[in-house]
């Protein structure tokens, strides 16, 4: 190949970027002008869709995931009680927590907002397992309504008090404001006396948070909220801070007994929240046999 020809075809490559910038900057256009103009109900139905039409969720597709990621097993295996304890698990999407979880020996009340996975997933419920599947979103607890056509109806104020809890993977960032942040997780303190996991989203590190952008003066004349994003695949997000988790959990009745944000140790930044009037009995005993651990704060 000719000197001229292989310089040119290098050039022609190269200039195919601007496909890729003009699609962040339309990407980062559309984001602004969704979470500027559309109403929470437009932004709950398209997580719905979005997260109902993804195979990777769907309990039983040849893509589903079915098993615990490490970061849980280690948070599971280090603060929950040991099974048969009761779980809660909000957020389930088609299941992959619950039914790891159950197939360890938990009893498990779940709940999901998506219609399509809370059917899926009450559908790979087998035998054996102590499962309950109901379709819910945390703005809906305590109320918790048929996974399946014909199902029963249920409420977590009828419920025994839960041992643990887990809102689903991601599923907090998804929670549009503080308002509705600070609800939910009032409403797992109320009905759970042990940890509570939460894992959230991160796609801004924490030490580039105090930098003014162009696009954070764009965010601010749309009164769009800081760390608040959407994608067409994923929704509505909600980056979550240390600080604010730790603001938001003590208005809720609840303190960090561990958190995990370092990058280099999972992908997925997460906490476990423990009733204040539980963390001070932890720290208080001494025995061989509680369930809390001391605090842990796993960053740099």
């Amino acid at each position: 190949m000719q000197s001229w020809l292989v310089e040119l075809a290098a050039r022609l490559i190269l200039a195919t970027r601007i496909i890729d910038k003009s699609y962040r900057t339309i990407d980062k256009a559309r984001s602004a002008l969704v979470l500027a103009l559309t109403s929470d109900a437009v932004l709950v139905r398209f997580n719905c869709l979005a997260f109902g039409g993804d195979k990777t969720y769907e309990a039983g597709s040849s893509v589903f995931r079915s098993y615990l990621f490490r970061w849980e097993e280690k948070v599971i295996t280090t603060y929950f009680p040991p099974p048969p304890a009761r779980l809660l698990i909000g957020g389930a999407g088609g299941g992959r927590e619950v039914l790891a979880l159950a197939g360890m020996g938990y009893e498990v009340v779940a709940f999901e907002p998506s219609a399509l996975l809370a059917e899926s997933m009450a559908g790979r419920v087998g035998n054996g397992m102590k499962v309950r599947v109901y379709r819910g979103a945390y703005e809906d607890m305590p109320s918790l309504f048929p996974a399946r056509p014909g199902g029963c109806r249920g409420s977590l104020d009828a419920e025994p008090v839960f041992d643990a809890a887990i809102l689903g993977w991601g599923s907090y960032s998804h929670l549009r404001t503080e308002e509705q942040r600070i609800r939910s997780l009032s409403a797992f303190a109320r009905y759970v006396r042990g940890p509570i996991l939460v894992s959230f989203y991160q796609f801004a590190p924490n030490k580039a948070r105090h930098t003014r952008t162009s696009a954070d003066r764009i965010q601010r004349l749309l009164k769009i909220g800081p760390g608040d994003r959407f994608s067409v695949y994923i929704g509505f997000t909600h980056d979550v801070s240390a600080n604010e988790l730790a603001m938001t959990a003590e208005r809720s009745g609840l303190s960090i007994m561990y958190l995990n944000e370092d990058t280099r140790d999972t992908n997925w930044p997460h906490a476990v929240l423990c009733p204040l009037n539980r963390v001070d009995q932890a720290r208080a005993s001494s025995t061989t046999q509680e369930i809390y651990k001391p605090a842990i704060m796993a960053r740099d």
